[in-house]
């Protein structure tokens, strides 16, 4: 991105700031003549307050106010080229007018970041609507994150067909086949996950890296601990998103009774500093216990 289109976007977004704290500068402000006036009715004697006592004070809150909540506003967005608070580099230009649909989409967008799934989905959903005119691109965008809100409230299929659309506007993110196949696999759909997958395996794929523990993870959800073992295993000789794969391959011993085998590759997981190492020990155990019991009944 060159200089005058870095220069552009925190020109624009510092017009936008502007003006979306303009509104709470005058809230305050109205508070503050509030306060005032009954300051002067209660303790002046006084059954009128003449306008020039106050109409300086006035000013001065409102500067005040709009400076404070303006600098407020601004620290969201300090990286030197970012317009969106979140994700720039998945959001580009869209959304960045000073518009109401843009306005809705930073609210969902920050909804979205603190975890509020459903709010955010709502307010992705609202913008949809044909009250906005959506440039192609925005149309991407907003499917795309209404997928991730249906992925991650396990609405699969809805998920799904956000994906497809926002990849039918033209949305190209890395990231976009990988959660789509996730979401193949969650939904029962094997055979696109597993094309999906093996489109993006051994290629200059960004996240290709990952693609065997994915194939290993979409069979583990099978109950398939022998292909989940092979992918796994192969991504631990390639050294492939390491930790990970020892810990699929743990479950999928498990899974085929070799007990031994699966606590060694636990413990090698864990050392190997796994990702969200407490949930995956509650997963492992879990799946430990089952197997145990079904060795039990054998």
């Amino acid at each position: 991105m060159d200089f005058m289109s870095i220069l552009g976007m925190r020109a624009k977004r510092v017009l936008i700031c502007l003006l979306r704290t303009f509104p709470r500068a005058l809230a305050a402000q109205a508070l503050f003549t509030g306060a005032l006036t009954a300051y002067y009715l209660l303790f002046s004697g006084d059954e009128s307050v003449p306008l020039s006592d106050i109409a300086i004070p006035m000013g001065v809150t409102f500067i005040v106010a709009w400076c404070v909540f303006f600098c407020a506003e601004l620290t969201k967005y300090s990286a030197s080229h970012a317009f969106h608070r979140y994700d720039d580099d998945l959001i580009g230009k869209a959304f960045t007018g000073i518009n109401k649909k843009s306005a809705m989409f930073e609210t969902g967008l920050e909804l979205f970041h603190k975890g509020q799934f459903r709010n955010a989905l709502e307010y992705f959903t609202d913008i949809g609507d044909d009250r906005f005119a959506c440039t192609q691109e925005e149309k991407g965008v907003l499917e795309f994150f209404r997928g991730r809100c249906y992925n991650i409230l396990g609405t699969y299929p809805n998920a799904i067909i956000c994906y497809d659309k926002a990849r039918d506007a033209g949305f190209s993110a890395s990231v976009l086949p990988l959660f789509t196949a996730r979401c193949c696999a969650g939904n029962g759909d094997t055979e696109r996950a597993k094309q999906i997958y093996g489109e993006l395996l051994d290629t200059n794929y960004e996240h290709s890296d990952i693609i065997r523990t994915e194939f290993g993870r979409m069979y583990l959800k099978l109950n398939d601990g022998e292909n989940a073992l092979k992918w796994f295993q192969e991504a631990i000789d390639r050294h492939e998103n390491y930790a990970d794969a020892l810990g699929g391959a743990a479950i999928a011993q498990n899974m085929l009774h070799n007990f031994k085998a699966g606590e060694e590759l636990y413990r090698a997981a864990l050392l190997n500093n796994i990702s969200d190492p407490k949930g995956y020990s509650n997963y492992y155990k879990n799946i430990q216990a089952a197997a145990l019991l079904e060795s039990d009944k054998d």
